[in-house]
């Protein structure tokens, strides 16, 4: 399975002791010399250093740290959703654009149902939009070498309301859009201009040249932008699409601590499952979760 051979090549690279993972850290002086602290002060601002500058994804090592903490959870978060979506099971050429694709853990899903027999697509044509290009150069490269021979990769790393552009003025079009962690990421990192800017160039290109039978994954933090996520997105973004059927689900959270929400907050159906697919056993010293705890919206273009 791609996702496997693809932890282990972080792993081994997290592991070598002449990698001196932390010498080199782009957080200069505020380095805590533990990527899992460098995560959360990303994740997590307000924890940060007092006086530290704001913490991006700039690192390699804490790149190749994030694949084997998150990337189980967030595939096994985006299988749930792509068996939801019945009009894709059967295509035969799957064309997915990814937005904030990271290490790529929508193409670890579909290459996963693909082994295990629960999708049945002949080839991938699969676009990766991150803006971040030197934090995954190793883990892109990695997957390259790595996939199949049916899957065609190309990564862009360019603004996604730029390419969107590109797109739309091309001949490629997707039957499989990914919003992958996307909005409570720029949430934290964009100003809120910028964000209705890049809601209403995405509408625009969807209601004028997104075809019929696509799916678009919105899979998210289960946690509105007053909270720390960017739920709310999701909601503004399809208010603003025409022909559009969708649902809105989310995982129980087993880490959940509020005391009004236990099983995590309320978004659409809670879905029966939330366990993590994968097997965790070479990642303990990462952490990773076994269980999912997201937000999704599933929106398919539908006739007028």
């Amino acid at each position: 399975m791609l996702i496997y051979e693809i932890l282990e090549k972080c792993i081994n690279r997290y592991e070598k002791p002449e990698c001196e993972q932390c010498e080199d850290c782009s957080y200069g002086e505020y380095c805590p010399h533990d990527c899992e602290k460098c995560l959360d002060y990303l994740h997590n601002p307000k924890h940060a250093p007092q006086n530290a500058p704001e913490r991006k994804y700039d690192c390699v090592h804490m790149a190749d740290f994030y694949t084997c903490k998150y990337s189980c959870r967030y595939t096994s978060e985006l299988m749930y959703a792509i068996q939801r979506c019945s009009g894709i099971q059967n295509v035969d050429e799957l064309k997915v654009l990814s937005f904030g694709c990271g290490p790529c853990t929508d193409l670890f899903a579909l290459d996963a149902l693909k082994e295990k027999k629960l999708i049945s697509f002949n080839s991938i044509k699969y676009r990766g939009v991150d803006y971040s290009k030197d934090v995954w150069a190793n883990i892109h490269q990695d997957i390259n070498k790595l996939k199949k021979d049916n899957i065609d990769i190309h990564f862009y790393y360019k603004d996604a309301c730029i390419l969107i552009d590109e797109i739309a003025n091309g001949k490629w079009v997707p039957n499989l859009i990914v919003f992958q962690y996307v909005f409570s990421d720029i949430q934290k990192h964009t100003t809120a201009n910028d964000i209705k800017h890049s809601i209403d160039t995405f509408a625009e290109y969807y209601n004028a040249k997104v075809l019929q039978n696509t799916y678009v994954i919105l899979n998210d933090i289960n946690l509105g932008c007053g909270y720390g996520g960017g739920r709310d997105h999701f909601d503004t973004l399809l208010s603003k699409l025409n022909n559009s059927q969708y649902s809105k689900t989310h995982f129980c959270n087993d880490n959940a601590t509020s005391e009004y929400y236990p099983r995590g907050y309320t978004y659409g159906e809670e879905l029966p499952d939330n366990q993590n697919l994968f097997n965790l056993t070479n990642l303990k010293k990462f952490s990773p979760f076994n269980t999912c705890a997201s937000a999704q919206m599933i929106i398919k273009k539908v006739n007028k």
